[in-house]
């Protein structure tokens, strides 16, 4: 096996074991010693693949989003989007991958102050696909009065971080028959009838 290999295995290896103490202890709750015990790794290893903490969280949180934001890509056609069929393509993934809802619940909830940046790079694609798809979904309504589609997207994002912390709250059916109903709460607040 050639050395590039070897290392793309070992940050793998890392990786892996780092994104389920993450997702199940949260950054506060998780902890280098947690994780190469966990994994079996040595913490010269560990650092000389990821430099701390935060270095290999946010590289969890990359990993997270990059998943999130390929499978959304796949599932979801821009042209004929509904705001159902957004939510139904991340409580699928979200079922799929309970880890990463642990983990996006976490990154939502209590993101680390001092990560803000780093967090903001590594949700970017992700950010940037959801407000397409907003744009999509509320391009051809017509926004309550006073509302603009800037102040619509805003407030649909919040409820969109919302829901990824709501989804932590109860069993993933229960909370798509909740969200959904949040969901229709929402959007008679911001087309008008």
């Amino acid at each position: 096996m050639k050395q590039a290999e070897k290392n793309q295995k070992s940050r793998t290896y890392i990786l892996t074991h780092a994104f389920a103490e993450f997702a199940a202890h949260g950054y506060a709750g998780s902890s280098l010693n947690g994780i190469c015990v966990a994994g079996g790794i040595s913490k010269g290893l560990l650092y000389h693949y990821y430099k701390n903490k935060d270095m290999l969280y946010l590289a969890c949180v990359e990993r997270l989003f990059a998943d999130l934001t390929a499978h959304l890509r796949t599932q979801i056609d821009a042209d004929s989007i509904t705001p159902a069929d957004y939510f139904a393509a991340r409580l699928r993934f979200f079922r799929a991958n309970p880890q990463h809802q642990r983990l996006f619940y976490d990154v939502n909830a209590y993101p680390p102050p001092h990560l803000s940046e780093g967090l903001q790079q590594a949700r970017a694609d992700f950010d940037q696909l959801s407000d397409e798809l907003v744009r999509a979904v509320l391009a051809g309504q017509t926004l309550a009065p006073g509302l603009d589609l800037a102040d619509a997207m805003r407030q649909f994002r919040a409820f969109v971080d919302f829901f990824g912390v709501y989804l932590q709250e109860g069993a993933p059916d229960e909370t798509e028959r909740q969200a959904e109903a949040l969901l229709h709460t929402l959007l008679y607040g911001l087309i008008a009838r």
